[in-house]
């Protein structure tokens, strides 16, 4: 993956020696994407609208998402963009309050095998089953996972391939990511197997070693704000994602999120 940089607008009031918030992130279709101009998505819009409304300088690099999370676990990034909370990740982010889009998560099939299950990963012993390197898919299945035969790739064109080809029974992704990836390969018989894994917030993670910075409580305070007064979900729109609306009661939202 080539590295894209998009360098946020220094505005003249701030001191020349500011530090920018370094963002690193992986290519999520509608939330960070990479072009020859540079990287769009909502993510942009968002630290774009923010940097600049708080008066702060930020970088977005886009790297291999393994590669991204270890950037910031190591102190060499301040901001990872979009990662699901899980425990691993509690270890070294701070997460931000709101979540910076919402996924539904499900196993893919094809659709002429006919399979079943209730919600229980350790239900889907026994099937060959495709997961995405550097990806979490909850609590439930990282407890089952040692019971499962899993074949993790680099990416989920990879494992959607190996699903049609019949070398996989299921394939675990976001509808978000697996309708982009479905539609640029033309494949139309893989279908989601309901109930759903769960429902994800994706975060803004700050690293923890710069987590006490002014920049960053500024930046996360802004997210807050644009989420509760409904700003957040109409930049959503633009990129044909659904955020809750500004009449959500966010506490009882964000208690059932994992």
């Amino acid at each position: 993956m080539k590295r894209y940089w998009l360098t946020l607008p220094l505005l003249a009031c701030l001191p020349l020696h500011a530090a920018p918030l370094r963002f690193v992130g992986t290519e999520f279709p509608g939330i960070l994407q990479a072009s020859s101009a540079g990287a769009y998505g909502l993510a942009v819009d968002v630290i774009d609208t923010l940097c600049q409304r708080e008066q702060l300088q930020c970088k977005i690099e886009l790297l291999p998402w393994p590669r991204a999370q270890s950037r910031v676990q190591h102190g060499l990034a301040d901001i990872l963009i979009g990662p699901y909370r899980n425990r691993e990740r509690a270890g070294y982010l701070q997460f931000s309050r709101h979540p910076l889009y919402v996924d539904t998560l499900y196993w893919y099939r094809r659709e002429s095998q006919q399979l079943s299950w209730s919600g229980d990963h350790a239900s889907l012993a026994g099937l060959r089953l495709g997961v995405t390197r550097g990806w979490t898919l909850g609590e439930g299945y990282e407890k089952a996972k040692p019971r499962l035969n899993v074949d993790v790739a680099d990416t989920l064109d990879q494992s959607m391939a190996k699903l049609q080809r019949q070398r996989l029974d299921l394939v675990a992704s976001n509808e978000r990511t697996a309708r982009t990836v479905l539609g640029r390969m033309g494949i139309t018989d893989i279908v989601p197997l309901l109930p759903a894994i769960s429902q994800q917030g994706g975060f803004v993670g700050y690293g923890l070693h710069s987590v006490a910075r002014d920049d960053i409580k500024r930046f996360d305070k802004g997210l807050s704000r644009m989420a509760e007064s409904g700003e957040l979900a109409k930049l959503s729109l633009r990129h044909g994602l659904l955020y809750p609306g500004k009449q959500t009661n966010w506490t009882d939202y964000l208690r059932q999120l994992p």
